[in-house]
């Protein structure tokens, strides 16, 4: 009897220290993450790419992301001079290996003479509401833009 008494009073205390574990911000950093600026966005990507054994540290040290409110929009226009394109190469791959299909023509390309990359974002009659420069965006922002703006 006092034995069961024993077991019901350990037991519980036990599974109390079964709390999450959690990684204090010294142990993230040699882990090679940075805890101050890693979004939870990026940790869930890690699948992608088959690192799934990185992913309960990588959310441990990250940063939750609120959901960032703002307006959708039915079409966007990515505007590049030729002339000065290279001086932009990830934006010169998007445009190059033809990108912007993926997103079904929501996204198209448009040449303007003189004028550094950037995002004109519209609405459903054609009119500009936002613009936006991607002088310094890789394609990866540059997609990952297009599919949280766009409806």
């Amino acid at each position: 009897m006092w034995v069961l008494l024993l077991l019901a009073a350990i037991i519980p205390q036990t599974f109390c220290q079964l709390e999450e574990y959690k990684i204090d911000v010294e142990e993230c950093k040699t882990a090679g993450f940075n805890p101050e600026t890693l979004k939870c966005g990026l940790c869930e990507r890690l699948s992608d790419y088959h690192l799934e054994t990185l992913m309960s540290d990588c959310m441990q040290c990250c940063i939750k992301e609120e959901e960032f409110k703002h307006n959708k929009y039915p079409t966007a226009i990515l505007e590049v001079c030729e002339c000065n394109l290279a001086r932009f190469p990830q934006v010169q791959a998007f445009v190059h290996k033809d990108m912007a299909r993926q997103f079904g023509g929501k996204v198209r390309v448009k040449h303007v003479r003189g004028v550094r990359p950037q995002v004109a974002l519209k609405d459903a009659d054609s009119k500009t509401q936002e613009v936006l420069s991607v002088e310094k965006w890789d394609t990866d922002t540059l997609i990952d833009f297009f599919n949280q703006w766009l409806e």
